[in-house]
Order: structure tokens, then C-alpha cells, then sequence
């Protein structure tokens, strides 16, 4: 596991992914620190489909749960 900062920086990229991906704000914090990470098997694993689709389209492999929130 990793803790990412949480620095003006991530939540200036939380920013522009919540407005560029029409993601809810801790969606978008979650997602920037996924994305700030330096790991080659990192997997993002959400019960929301579309934070997922979100990930892929960083090129971050997720994996979601179909049967719950979207």
C-alpha cells in the first residue's frame, strides 16, 4: 500500500480531472493520487464505474463492481 501527500499540486490535477472527466471532487482526489504514482502494477479498484472508466482513460488499469453505486 501507498500513502500519497496530499499537496496543492494533487489537488490542482484533482481539479482539471473532476472538470475534464466530470468526476465528484474525492473521485478526482483519488484519482490523481492513483495517477501520481510511480508503480507498474498498480490497479484501481472501485465499486463506481465511473471513476473505473475514468482510470482507464489515464491508462490505469481498474477493476469495478458492476452491481454497485455507478
Amino acid at each position: 500500500m501507498h500513502q500519497v501527500e496530499i499537496t496543492a499540486d494533487l489537488v490542482e490535477r484533482a481539479g482539471q480531472l473532476a472538470e475534464e472527466l466530470a468526476l465528484r471532487a474525492y473521485d478526482a482526489i483519488q484519482l490523481a493520487a492513483a495517477a501520481s504514482l510511480d508503480v507498474d502494477d498498480l490497479i484501481v479498484v472501485t465499486g463506481d464505474r465511473q471513476l473505473a472508466a475514468a482510470a482507464q482513460t489515464l491508462g490505469l488499469a481498474s477493476i469495478s463492481d458492476p452491481g454497485t453505486s455507478t
